[in-house]
């Protein structure tokens, strides 16, 4: 299941995913982060997406993520994963769409949710005790990028 959060804003998406995802989940939240998208205007948003219930997704539910990331991906600033495990967990739950997206992409445990909150709205590094996934503006084929402490 993906549910919408309540701390979305005008400046920042924010949803958890619970369990297995499906396809039809992703197609059914598409057009919410879409309108959201399109809401900010030429101004960028920040995704807050809370993995720390997820166990896994489907092949196609996977598919249509990085389509969608190819089509609005240029509109994402920055990319918040919450409670995703081990950092080998991040990587390939995340990485596949991310690299569609040219975002700073930052990892943080279940329990530092309210600091991925601020950073993802704000852009404030120094209050945000993330972990660097994909520095912004580094991404091009067959890039791998390196594990850094922010």
């Amino acid at each position: 299941m993906i549910e919408r959060l309540r701390e979305s804003n005008e400046k920042a998406f924010g949803f958890k995913v619970t369990g297995r995802v499906t396809a039809a989940e992703v197609e059914a939240l598409a057009p919410q982060l879409e309108f959201a998208i399109k809401d900010r205007g030429k101004r960028t948003l920040g995704i807050l997406a809370d993995l720390s219930a997820m166990t896994g997704a489907e092949w196609k539910a996977r598919w249509d993520e990085i389509k969608f990331l190819a089509k609005f991906g240029e509109h994402i600033e920055r990319v918040a994963v919450v409670g995703a495990g081990k950092w080998e967990d991040v990587k390939a739950e995340v990485l596949g769409g991310t690299v569609l997206v040219q975002a700073e992409t930052r990892y943080y445990p279940s329990d530092d949710i309210l600091h991925a909150w601020h950073w993802v709205k704000t852009g404030d590094a120094g209050a945000a005790a993330g972990r660097t996934i994909l520095p912004k503006g580094s991404l091009m084929a067959g890039y791998v990028p390196e594990y850094s402490e922010v």
